[in-house]
């Protein structure tokens, strides 16, 4: 069943999927307990969790097995799983040294849900909204908003764009895009090929930056920016989606709320003050 019954009787605009794993979903996850509710009408809230009992209950709530659906992960789990470089280990003068850009395994969860997703409802859906787990959402968001910021057209994908890579916590996906499926070949192949071992760094924003600059060079699509080539740090509040949301990246799980000091301007939401 690709939806709850609910579902198959409704049109969707959009979908929003995300993932975690147990510790995950204890430390913040739960944090998308609200997003059924606060996001505008006409969505689907998708986790694929690992290892995790959910225990919210929503209509618009669709859980699928990590293990069970995502059997690509689960096969380069098993290939790379002891590789060092593919778990973010170098060599360096004072012996190995492990660093995130690197981390192949890690941050391939989000690459396989992602493919996986896509495939299951490019017929369906018009856009599949990547958001990631450890993100608050601290005011409604209308409808009108969702559908500004959407890729249109030969727009393939609408992403945080900054002065390096992307910040990846949020991307949507155009669906009825006529490469949508040549994108995700691309952007999981890096992966099942061994082809993220020779880029300068393998975790997935860098890796998605690598396909979208290769199909926008070749004219097969266009990229949507919504964020700033002025900043290369917490791009994902200083854009257009801080009046909504809130990405506690790093430490600022513990918190619960990014610091005043990460915005690069002067934001009037109650949340930010």
């Amino acid at each position: 069943m690709l939806l709850p019954n609910p579902w198959q009787r409704e049109k969707l605009s959009h979908i929003v999927v995300t993932t975690f794993h147990e510790k995950g979903y204890r430390d913040y996850g739960k944090m998308h307990r609200d997003i059924p509710h606060s996001l505008a009408a006409g969505h689907l809230l998708v986790v694929y969790a690992e290892n995790v009992e959910i225990e919210e209950k929503d209509r618009r709530l669709l859980v699928f097995d990590h293990d069970e659906t995502l059997p690509r992960l689960r096969d380069f789990r098993e290939a790379y799983g002891r590789n060092l470089q593919a778990n973010g280990f170098r060599p360096s003068a004072n012996g190995l040294v492990r660093d995130f850009r690197w981390d192949a395994v890690r941050f391939s969860n989000k690459v396989f849900a992602v493919a996986d997703a896509i495939r299951r409802y490019h017929t369906m859906v018009d856009q599949l909204i990547w958001l990631d787990a450890d993100t608050v959402t601290h005011r409604d968001i209308p409808r009108n908003f969702i559908d500004k910021i959407a890729p249109r057209g030969n727009q393939l994908a609408a992403y945080l764009n900054r002065r390096i890579y992307p910040e990846c916590g949020w991307v949507g996906y155009n669906l009825r895009h006529r490469e949508i499926l040549t994108f995700v070949e691309r952007f999981e192949g890096a992966y099942t090929s061994g082809y993220f071992q020779t880029l300068k760094e393998s975790h997935d924003s860098f890796v998605f930056w690598k396909v979208l600059q290769q199909m926008e060079g070749d004219g097969e699509a266009r990229f949507k920016p919504l964020g700033s080539n002025l900043t290369k740090t917490h791009v994902f509040i200083n854009s257009v989606l801080g009046s909504y949301m809130d990405h506690l990246k790093g430490d600022r799980k513990q918190d619960g709320k990014s610091r005043r000091s990460d915005l690069k301007w002067n934001r009037r939401e109650a949340w930010w003050q």
